[in-house]
């Protein structure tokens, strides 16, 4: 057996099946600890009593009841407190992935994580499954499992942090994928449309369809959109169109135009970033630690900075969007763009990058590249592992955290996919 193992082609199979039977045994053995899924699972439950799903409304009433910062702490506001540190705006996304929920929401906590779990494993067994079609991607090479072992290496830290959290990422990296590779325009619009329903991130991968012309699965994309989010609607029309409501205008309004929601120092975004480095107040308990900010600077002056590093950023994409076959180099940069660029990128909101960095392996193996080129891979790939606590203890994780670290990681990545998408690549003899 192992004389087998030592076979490259065998032990990277072997190497592969030990690494996701890690991360299922690692899901389902956290599922008696807190997690983010219980805000999922706390949000399901509330279609039944009719609360809010956001919990805005209590602090609306505490902002009614409270006038000084003293009768904040009175025992008579004990528990809108702890509602507030607790609840409010712990869900976040669209009504409709609550509603998908509810059969887990009758199930106790601990079961209903291991579900939800084992769903994002299968997601990630997807995930794999789908990359294994390589020459789907415009890729040469043999399917070897030692490019899935590599991916899962350089994306470990995320990975990590997903399964820990009981987080959706996997489950919509799988969506998208899945309705990218599809050719049936119906299935690509509605995928893609469940996805957005669950995460409005996803919606920047239309790009896509309008790229290839698809115009038919663009009206499906619509058309899904409609009648994804007509389910609940079904269910109780009146309670969905009032949390509708409260979802655009107290989290997708926040998210797209206040760089201090969630500003806190494990936010990797740029608009957090930003807050961080030039608004006061962004992290109160994080920042006089680190002696930020740099610069006191207002509100609209940030926008204006985060709105120039954009367009700065996004303007490659339309030129490339003129350039033929450059689909998955565009679907690699829209996948970082939607982390990079939200409002919220906690640590495992970067488990996007599985396909990014399955793109620049594969590209390696088919295309010539120079020693600058293998040493700039490899430098961004190891820097994200090596300022892990594991290797730098927990206090250096954290300066690196506040400063970013992970942003600028992955916008390297980001430029470097860039480069190659308009670089004349020689195919490797």
């Amino acid at each position: 057996m192992l004389k087998e193992i030592r076979n490259p082609e065998i032990g990277g199979k072997f190497l592969f099946i030990i690494l996701v039977l890690f991360f299922l045994g690692n899901g389902l053995t956290r599922t008696h600890q807190k997690s983010d899924f219980l805000d999922y699972y706390h949000a399901s439950q509330r279609w039944e009593t009719k609360e809010n799903l956001y919990k805005f409304d209590v602090a609306a009433e505490l902002s009614q009841k409270v006038t000084t910062w003293e009768e904040l702490f009175l025992p008579a506001n004990a528990s809108l407190l702890d509602a507030l540190q607790n609840q409010t705006a712990t869900y976040i996304y669209p009504p409709l992935f609550s509603f998908l929920l509810i059969p887990l929401g009758k199930l106790s906590p601990e079961i209903a994580s291991g579900i939800h779990s084992f769903i994002n494993w299968l997601a990630l067994l997807g995930i794999f499954y789908l990359l294994s079609k390589g020459e789907k991607f415009g890729f040469k090479p043999k399917f070897n499992y030692w490019v899935f072992v590599l991916v899962i290496l350089t994306n470990f830290r995320y990975l990590e942090s997903h399964i820990q959290n009981n987080q959706v990422g996997i489950l919509l990296v799988f969506l998208v994928l899945a309705s990218l590779l599809s050719k049936n325009d119906i299935v690509s619009g509605l995928t893609l449309a469940l996805a957005t329903s669950i995460k409005v991130t996803p919606a920047v991968f239309i790009v896509l369809f309008l790229y290839e012309k698809r115009i038919k699965a663009l009206l499906w994309f619509f058309l899904g959109m409609i009648l994804w989010n007509a389910l609940p609607l079904l269910y109780d029309f009146d309670y969905t169109l009032t949390m509708t409501k409260e979802w655009i205008t107290q989290v997708l309004g926040n998210a797209l135009s206040n760089p201090l929601l969630r500003s806190w120092k494990n936010n990797q975004s740029l608009p957090s970033t930003l807050a961080k480095y030039f608004i006061s107040g962004a992290d109160f308990v994080n920042q006089p630690l680190y002696r930020l900010p740099f610069a006191d600077l207002s509100l609209n002056t940030v926008k204006t900075i985060q709105l120039i590093i954009i367009l700065i950023f996004g303007a490659p994409i339309l030129l490339l969007l003129k350039r033929p076959d450059r689909k998955w180099e565009l679907a690699s940069l829209l996948f970082l763009a939607s982390c990079l660029f939200s409002g919220i990128s906690w640590i495992h909101s970067f488990v996007i990058c599985i396909f990014p960095m399955y793109f620049l392996i594969s590209h390696f193996l088919t295309y010539e590249w120079s020693k600058r080129e293998r040493n700039t891979f490899l430098v961004i790939a190891s820097l994200v592992l090596l300022t892990h606590r594991s290797v730098v203890g927990s206090v250096m994780e954290n300066v690196f955290l506040m400063f970013s670290v992970l942003f600028y990681l992955n916008a390297a990545l980001y430029i470097l996919i860039l480069y190659f998408s308009f670089k004349k690549n020689e195919i490797r003899n």
